[in-house]
């Protein structure tokens, strides 16, 4: 994709063209049909479902409180006592943000710096283009 691909909002979002933001109700049942196969993605699209708020924002996102809140929250499952929390290290920054950047590129994520941290918004693809 080239960047004349993305636009950016007056509000400084960017994003993939013709890509339209959703709550997290929407976004879920959507990405899940083009998400689900990618395990990492799919783990990671959980978290993010857990994150946001009605309209779809993550405001002022930091990775390790994400990955060690939301993303956990979504992950632990019956097995596993209340207080279990992924462990955040330099791996799970890589992948964490790896996952962001291509969630973006393909158009299910908008992104805006916020001085020190960055904002997501979940958002879909154009109609008919492969996510």
């Amino acid at each position: 994709m080239s960047v004349d691909e993305y636009v950016t909002d007056r509000d400084r979002w960017g994003y993939l063209a013709g890509a339209r933001f959703v709550g997290p109700h929407e976004w879920a049942e959507v990405a899940e049909k083009h998400l689900y196969p990618s395990m990492h993605l799919w783990g990671l699209a959980e978290g993010l479902i857990e994150a946001a708020d009605e309209e779809g924002r993550l405001i002022d996102f930091r990775p390790n409180e994400f990955y060690e809140g939301a993303l956990s929250d979504s992950m632990r499952n019956e097995d596993d006592p209340a207080d279990w929390k992924l462990t955040y290290d330099r791996f799970s920054a890589a992948v964490v943000m790896g996952g962001t950047v291509e969630l973006a590129h393909r158009g299910f994520l908008a992104q805006r710096g916020n001085g020190d941290t960055a904002d997501y918004r979940l958002s879909l693809p154009p109609v008919g283009e492969p996510a």
